[in-house]
């Protein structure tokens, strides 16, 4: 309830309330006409498909539906053979929501809820008739014709009376990243670092990432053009390298700098060229600028037998990582600038890297597993209490119990969502018994209705526009609908009322209860598998395999990055070690594309490299702490670095330079600030926080 009333809501958001109480009171009068036998149902999900945007509503709108009739089909198909069988019934249930719920938690764009209401579509509609098994046709032809008709009238009445497109938003969502990540590249070409600062705009960078993956996969439903939705794409595909490409940066320049300061020096003219060049190239793209940029790079930039020497080597290093952040962001600027315009021009890109590719998703499954465990002992459990109990009304609290644990089965610590949700479904109780006993009795035609619920449903429904009250405001205005059940005649009893709503929220706690119970683990966990997992990939990156193998590996990490910083920022943790673990994939990677283009001492060396970093890792696993790098393995990278700068190469000495670049990022990711020499007498110093840093 905090700052519930410290702002007045736009103009538009009223615009909001009022068009959505007008298609819910739409729906309502027609269901009454049709004499639905839940007409209240029609009425409640016009507000639960609803958006201030054509594209979401719409999605919203096609995926419930589809989900509405697989869960009642299922329904037809389950309860007729398995009714005489409590037991039987009430498994089939619960493995029926947890297999729906497991597939759509394997899906990150909005079709995921089709599964997940047709999961617990199948119990509202089941239970409800175990004591009719013959009327479930009705009940499910019913709730199918209900659902339909509000979502007919919320995707009419949103498309027809004051629209907003989404791809405004997008463009403005991308722009809000724009602007996070100009200040976070300005921040490290100043060579001004804060990390408490670069970790609040490090986080913001992330968030908007993540916002963009359903958003993009509406944009398609209010009939976006291709080439914005290439062009989205594509930038998204962008955004994700930014972070350890300007790591990556970040840890080059500081070796020039404490190593090689005359070299640095060299450098600092480049540097505020870029920096002019960010800040002009963020309003307007300029391909010119960016190629006199990439000329004074390539001026600075040693000739190829010249990097035997280290100090050499640090600027080629610093000037190759430069380069590659200047073509990331130029290809971010032109994206960003077509997105704006409109632009359906072919686009073109400048950062071709060959780890570029389509993300591979990645997931936990098994948490998963886990969560879709405890909601489907959470449905048998309760199930078995009300059987048990024979409570006439209790398979609402079964229901209930259902829809919480998959409304939240996908976050890391959903004890305290589905205790708002208790919350709020006990004020909604409140509200309609309000209506129900005291307002109601005094209404006698439709129009007096229309009046009664228009202050309060307009209010609160224009309130779910806003994040913060999205959940609340919508749980009270849904259940407020449902629970006061409008039927075409008055027909009020206070007992059956408070037994048969009260069902719901001793649903919601029992769920609280369980949840607590079986998920007493949060965020910290998720975070700690998290890292385990990065740490085997990088392992799986050392054993020999195909490229395109071990290139789906480092675009998993890639999309798993952004899953995890959001987390290590939540437990208070530093999010740059994670950086550095994809870093260490990424470099092995490089390491495993140019290997075959060496010769054969100077392979077998970095093999022995690659191999042993896959052993420090799979040492850091079995530890269960992070460990620091052997100094083996460093002096190991030293004598690999001195017998490729005697490698002879192609004509250009291209292969050459990406393996030295390699395996520069590669020591500077595993252990930064080491200076390595081939003197096993002398003492390895280590940066404080990563000798055996915890999970």
């Amino acid at each position: 309830m905090k700052d519930f009333f410290s702002s007045v809501p736009p103009a538009r958001d009223w615009f909001y309330g009022v068009r959505t109480f007008a298609a819910s009171m739409i729906a309502l009068y027609i269901a009454l006409l049709m004499q639905l036998p839940r007409p209240y149902w029609a009425m409640a999900t016009v507000y639960i498909v609803s958006s201030p945007f054509v594209g979401p509503t719409s999605s919203k709108a096609l995926y419930r539906a589809l989900g509405t009739l697989l869960g009642a089909g299922g329904a037809i198909f389950l309860v007729p053979p398995l009714v005489q069988s409590p037991l039987l019934l009430s498994a089939a249930v619960a493995l029926w929501t947890g297999t729906l719920l497991y597939l759509s938690l394997n899906l990150r764009t909005a079709n995921s809820y089709v599964f997940m209401l047709a999961g617990y579509t199948l119990p509202m509609i089941a239970l409800v008739v175990v004591d009719n098994p013959t009327a479930v046709f009705d009940v499910a032809s019913s709730r199918a014709q209900e659902i339909c008709l509000g979502i007919v009238c919320a995707a009419v009445v949103g498309a027809i009376f004051w629209p907003r497109r989404l791809a405004p938003v997008v463009v403005g969502s991308t722009g809000n990243w724009f602007t996070e990540a100009k200040r976070y590249s300005e921040h490290y070409l100043a060579r001004d670092t804060d990390g408490e600062q670069a970790a609040g705009m490090r986080a913001a960078m992330v968030a908007t990432f993540n916002g963009l993956e359903v958003m993009i996969g509406q944009l398609g439903h209010e009939g976006a053009g291709p080439h914005l939705l290439k062009n989205v794409r594509e930038l998204r595909g962008r955004m994700i390298h930014l972070l350890p490409v300007i790591d990556a940066l970040d840890d080059a320049l500081l070796a020039l700098e404490s190593r090689a300061p005359a070299r640095f020096v060299e450098l600092l003219p480049a540097l505020a060229q870029a920096r002019d060049w960010l800040q002009a190239s963020a309003e307007r793209p300029s391909l010119a600028r960016w190629k006199d940029l990439h000329a004074t790079l390539a001026q600075l930039q040693p000739e190829p037998q010249a990097l035997a020497q280290r100090d050499q080597l640090l600027l080629s290093n610093a000037l190759y990582r430069l380069g590659e952040w200047v073509d990331l962001w130029q290809d971010c600027c032109t994206l960003q600038h077509a997105l704006r315009q409109d632009d359906a021009t072919p686009w073109r890109a400048v950062y071709r890297h060959w780890r570029l590719a389509r993300l591979t998703p990645f997931f936990d499954r098994g948490l998963m597993f886990y969560s879709v465990f405890s909601t489907f002992t959470a449905i048998l459990v309760a199930c078995g209490l009300w059987i048990g109990l024979g409570w006439h009304d209790g398979a609402s609290a079964v229901i209930l119990a259902a829809v919480a644990c998959s409304f939240f089965a996908a976050m890391d610590d959903p004890a305290p969502q589905i205790y708002r949700f208790f919350f709020w479904t006990m004020m909604s109780v409140i509200f309609s018994s309000l209506y129900l006993f005291l307002v109601l009795p005094n209404l006698h035609d439709f129009p007096m209705l229309v009046l009664a619920f228009a202050v309060p449903f307009i209010c609160v429904g224009t309130l779910t526009v806003q994040p913060r009250f999205y959940l609340g405001t919508l749980l009270t205005i849904v259940n407020t609908s449902t629970f006061i059940s409008i039927q075409g005649a008055y027909d009020a009893d206070f007992l059956a009322f408070v037994n048969a709503n009260l069902a719901g929220p001793v649903g919601l706690l029992f769920a609280f209860i369980w949840t607590l119970v079986l998920r007493p683990f949060g965020v910290e966990l998720a975070a700690k598998r998290m890292t385990r997992f990065a740490w085997r990939d990088i392992v799986e990156m050392t054993v020999p395999a195909t490229l395109a193998e071990q290139r789906k590996v480092g675009v998993q990490m890639l999309d798993r990055l952004m899953q995890h910083l959001p987390r290590l920022a939540q437990t208070g943790q530093d999010t740059g070690v994670a950086l550095r673990d994809l870093r260490v994939g990424l470099n092995l990677l490089d390491l495993q594309a140019y290997l075959p283009r060496v010769g054969q001492d100077s392979r077998e060396r970095l093999l022995t490299v690659i191999a042993e970093v896959g052993g420090h890792y799979a040492d850091c696993l079995r530890a269960g702490e992070r460990l620091h790098a052997s100094p083996a393995l460093l002096r190991n990278m030293e004598r690999a670095r001195q017998r490729l700068v005697l490698e002879p190469g192609d004509e250009r000495g291209e292969a050459r330079a990406h393996l030295l670049y390699a395996l520069s990022g590669l020591r500077l990711a595993l252990l930064p600030g080491v200076e390595v020499t081939l003197e096993p007498s002398e003492p390895l110093e280590l940066p404080p926080g990563l000798d055996g840093a915890p999970l």
